[in-house]
């Protein structure tokens, strides 16, 4: 019985985490400014949240620079996590669990909306996963919600011109009230980083290079408690 139990570990299926965000899940390099430099593929907080998860996940790494939840963006082109979502669930399933980190870049002045409407947005996601049966059994994944961090200070980074700095903080602090009430609205689960890390202080909204272990450390135990492992 012992030996069947242990075979059954060994080609157990590893439970699937597709983490789909925009430029903070990509491990965008603050410290390279403009030149879209990338942290390193171990130092990048989904490859550690695989390593602190163990081989019994597989961690998918779904980043874009500059995506929105469903904005095209009409200076550097189609950026909709809407358009983007579906085709990133088909590809990955069966999914056990969908992590979503969007809402930063839907601050940008260009787009002129608030922390309300950026949760409208975030709805949007939600209903395509939960109408979806790209999970396990044809069922719909589970899903978590980031909070991403407030913003920081952009004034004389290469971000000043598109961050404003009173309506695009008021709309990332109000996203800290508005994404877990439409999370719960559809049954899904929110994480908030403003728990575990503070706004990026080098460019106001990237994490900074000592903030991706303790996002790792901390998503691994919500992904681990949502999931009964």
């Amino acid at each position: 019985m012992a030996l069947e139990e242990a075979h059954s570990n060994q080609t157990a299926e590893p439970k699937t985490v597709l983490c789909f965000g925009d430029s903070l899940t990509w491990g965008f390099d603050p410290r390279g400014g403009a030149n879209l430099a990338r942290y390193g593929f171990t130092e990048r907080w989904t490859r550690l949240l695989q390593a602190e998860l163990g081989s019994s996940y597989h961690v998918v790494e779904n980043g874009l620079n500059g995506r929105t939840t469903v904005f095209d963006d009409p200076v550097i082109g189609d950026m909709s996590g809407l358009a983007q979502l579906p085709i990133a669930l088909k590809s990955n399933m069966p999914l056990d669990l969908v992590v979503i980190l969007l809402g930063s870049n839907d601050a940008k002045t260009r787009f002129g909306v608030n922390g309300d409407e950026i949760a409208r947005g975030l709805s949007r996601l939600l209903e395509v996963v939960f109408k979806s049966d790209f999970g396990p059994d044809g069922k719909a994944p589970s899903t978590l919600v980031l909070v991403p961090p407030e913003m920081g200070e952009v004034s004389g980074t290469w971000l000043e011109p598109m961050f404003d700095p009173v309506h695009s903080r008021k709309g990332l602090q109000r996203l800290r009230e508005t994404f877990p009430t439409v999370a719960s609205a559809f049954g899904a689960q929110s994480f908030d980083l403003n728990q575990v890390v503070g706004p990026g202080a080098i460019d106001g909204i990237h994490f900074d290079p000592g903030s991706l272990k303790p996002v790792a450390i901390a998503l691994a135990q919500v992904i681990r408690d949502l999931l009964r492992d």
